[in-house]
């Protein structure tokens, strides 16, 4: 199995208190990995040092080569009601490192803005204000960026907070269609549908213990880990 990521006896503090203790694990390529565990447990920490946000303060994180991480947080970090469509933002993510001044997008990067569209289910909606859309149509519209940019990982700090219920399973839904082809990294708390749809799953709360299925996970926390 290929390994994207490895974690090899990574701790991470905020002055003299320590979010990651120890942390030892791998990241399988194209799988989707649930991260739960308590509040204040570590699990922004973690989804941050696997993004690139963070350094360890000890310990090693080693990528595989080739594999290029997209980030969503969990509020979003620009203004909603800037006026921006879908499709601008979405075309966004087909920009380079180095953008030119006036470049205009070509034919190709509107292709595949709009196949990353239509991938995250808003067709319809691409001449559609952020500040018109849903909350999940939204988080939505930020992961079409992030497959516009040709990203191999997709790293999600809690995507479903702030939707309600039927929302936050169709996120889900979605996520796990698209871990045929991107590796899935996400945060937490709805754990009825998000350890039934993860592959594999981390408990995470200073210290890191990670399962090899989702299943075991949930039959762990039956048995008594007091979330």
């Amino acid at each position: 199995m290929v390994r994207d990521i490895t974690f090899q006896n990574v701790r991470y503090c905020y002055g003299e208190v320590c979010a990651i203790i120890g942390a030892n694990f791998s990241l399988p390529e194209k799988q989707l990995t649930v991260l739960v565990g308590p509040n204040g447990g570590g699990k922004s920490t973690l989804i941050k040092l696997r993004a690139g946000l963070m350094k360890p303060d000890d310990g090693t994180i080693d990528i595989r080569a080739g594999v290029n991480i997209g980030y969503v947080p969990q509020s979003n970090s620009f203004d909603a009601s800037f006026p921006l469509t879908v499709r601008d933002l979405v075309l966004q993510g087909t920009l380079p490192n180095a953008i030119k001044p006036f470049q205009r997008y070509s034919p190709s990067q509107r292709e595949k803005a709009a196949r990353a569209i239509q991938r995250v289910g808003l067709e319809g909606l691409e001449s559609r204000g952020l500040s018109q859309l849903s909350g999940g149509q939204l988080k939505r519209a930020v992961i079409g960026r992030l497959l516009a940019s040709d990203t191999s990982m997709i790293v999600l700090d809690e995507p479903d907070a702030s939707l309600d219920v039927a929302a936050a399973k169709d996120l889900y839904a979605m996520l796990y269609k698209l871990k045929a082809e991107k590796t899935i990294v996400l945060a937490s708390h709805n754990l009825d549908v998000a350890l039934d749809l993860a592959d594999h799953a981390i408990y995470v709360s200073k210290t890191v213990t990670a399962f090899p299925s989702a299943r075991m996970l949930k039959e762990t926390l039956k048995g008594g880990i007091q979330l």
